[in-house]
């Protein structure tokens, strides 16, 4: 079988597929074909969308109820919705304190 490499470290192409590890920065340009294939197929997407913490039950729902008012308050923002965006804000702190207190933020 053909096997490609790093034009700059060296690493095989088929080292990636054992490992799902890179050999350096470059090795992401050349063999981005590849690795686009690889992510699409086991993870469904292939970029970054972030990290949420492992979280369950509650906290879940406190730390998504966190993200969804930040974005609320977001689109106020852009809508000028002033009183809305005070509201919001008075939420959000009282809900990131809860967080905190959790260890969550």
């Amino acid at each position: 079988m053909y096997d490609k490499y790093c034009k700059t470290c060296g690493r095989a192409l088929s080292e990636f597929y054992r490992t799902y590890m890179l050999g350096c920065p470059d090795c992401y340009e050349n063999f981005y074909t590849e690795i686009v294939k690889t992510l699409k197929k086991s993870q469904g997407k292939t970029c970054h969308v972030g990290k949420m913490p492992k979280l369950s039950g509650v906290d879940r729902e406190l730390y998504t109820e966190y993200e969804r008012l930040l974005k609320e308050r977001e689109n106020a923002t852009l809508g000028g919705r002033f009183s809305r965006i005070k509201q919001l804000s008075e939420d959000i702190e009282e809900l990131a304190q809860e967080l905190k207190r959790r260890g969550i933020l």
